[in-house]
C-alpha cells in the first residue's frame, strides 16, 4: 500500500538515488542498512516499495557521513498513515478495501482485471512500466481506495446478476459528460494534428489529466480513427495504420486494426 502523500519508488528508482545499478541494490540489500525505512508492498507481493521522500533524506545522509568519516544518523521523514481515500493499492490489496461481504475470490477478483462483463476500472497509477506506442507496458498497476469503492456502488449485488428489484426495468443510460466528450474530442483533434509524434505524455499535459487517462484517451482516439479508415478502404493494412497512428510497433498496430474491425461489426 502507498499511503496518500507518498512518492513511490521501487528498487530501480532507489538505485538510481543511491548511484548504483539495480543489481547491486539487490544484492547488497541496502535497504536493510537504512534504520527508519519503511518498506510500504505487503508481504508476498513481487516488488519492493519505499517511499521516494525517506530514501532520497537517507542518500543525503549518507553523503554526509561519507564527507566527516562519521556512521549515518539517519532521521527519515515518517510515512503517513494509512486509510486515506487516496492511498493507492495493489490488486490484492484492491480486494481487501472491500467490505468483506462484498469480497469475491482472489482469482476471481483477478479475471476482473481484464474481464469483459465484470471489469475493474482502469488504473490510477503504474511504477515500473514503460510506455510503448501509448500504452504502459509491464511495471505494477495501483488503484486509489476511493477508486475500487466507487465502482464497487455500482456493481451489482451478490445473487443478483442485474442489480436491480425483480421486476424493475434497466433505466436509462447516464448522459454523457460533456467535460469527458470534450477531452475526446481534443484527443482526436490532436491525433489528426501529429499523427506520428503525439504521445500520452503530451495529450495529459494539452489535457491535465494523469497520464493513466491520458493513455486511454489517445487508445479511443486511434481506435476511433481506424474505424474511419476502414470505412473508407475496408483494406485497411497494419503498415497503414502505423503511419496514421504513430504506433511503431507492427503487433500493436494490428490489434488496433482488430478491435477496430470488430467494433465496425459489432456496429452493424
Amino acid at each position: 500500500m502507498i499511503p496518500n502523500g507518498v512518492t513511490p519508488a521501487d528498487d530501480q528508482i532507489a538505485a538510481d538515488i543511491f548511484g548504483v545499478s539495480v543489481g547491486y541494490w539487490q544484492d547488497t540489500k541496502h535497504w536493510e542498512k537504512i534504520r527508519g525505512l519503511k518498506l510500504l508492498n505487503r508481504k508476498g507481493s513481487r516488488r519492493r516499495l519505499y517511499s521516494k521522500e525517506q530514501l532520497l533524506a537517507a542518500r543525503a545522509e549518507e553523503e554526509r557521513a561519507k564527507a566527516v568519516n562519521e556512521k549515518p544518523r539517519y532521521d527519515l521523514p515518517p510515512v503517513p498513515a494509512s486509510g486515506s481515500p487516496d492511498d493507492l493499492l495493489d490488486l490484492e490489496e484492491s480486494l481487501q478495501a472491500l467490505p468483506e461481504s462484498r469480497r469475491v475470490t482472489l482469482p476471481t477478483w483477478k479475471s476482473y482485471r481484464y474481464g469483459k462483463k465484470t471489469r475493474l476500472p482502469d488504473p490510477d497509477f503504474n511504477l515500473g512500466g514503460k510506455e510503448v506506442d501509448g500504452e504502459i507496458v509491464g511495471g505494477e498497476d495501483f488503484w486509489r481506495r476511493r477508486t475500487i469503492l466507487d465502482w464497487d456502488k455500482d456493481r451489482p449485488d451478490r445473487g443478483n446478476p442485474t442489480g436491480r428489484p425483480v421486476g424493475v426495468k434497466e433505466s436509462q443510460s447516464r448522459p454523457p459528460n460533456p467535460q469527458a466528450e470534450e477531452r475526446k474530442e481534443r484527443a482526436r483533434q490532436l491525433l489528426n494534428e501529429h499523427p506520428t509524434t503525439l504521445t500520452a505524455k503530451m495529450l495529459g499535459e494539452d489535457l491535465g489529466v494523469h497520464p493513466v487517462h491520458a493513455e486511454r484517451l489517445l487508445r479511443a482516439a486511434r481506435l476511433d480513427k481506424v474505424i474511419h479508415l476502414l470505412k473508407a478502404n475496408p483494406d485497411l493494412t497494419p503498415e497503414d495504420v502505423q503511419r496514421e497512428t504513430g504506433l511503431h510497433v507492427t503487433k500493436h498496430a494490428s490489434k488496433l486494426l482488430d478491435d477496430a474491425r470488430k467494433a465496425g461489426t459489432d456496429s452493424q
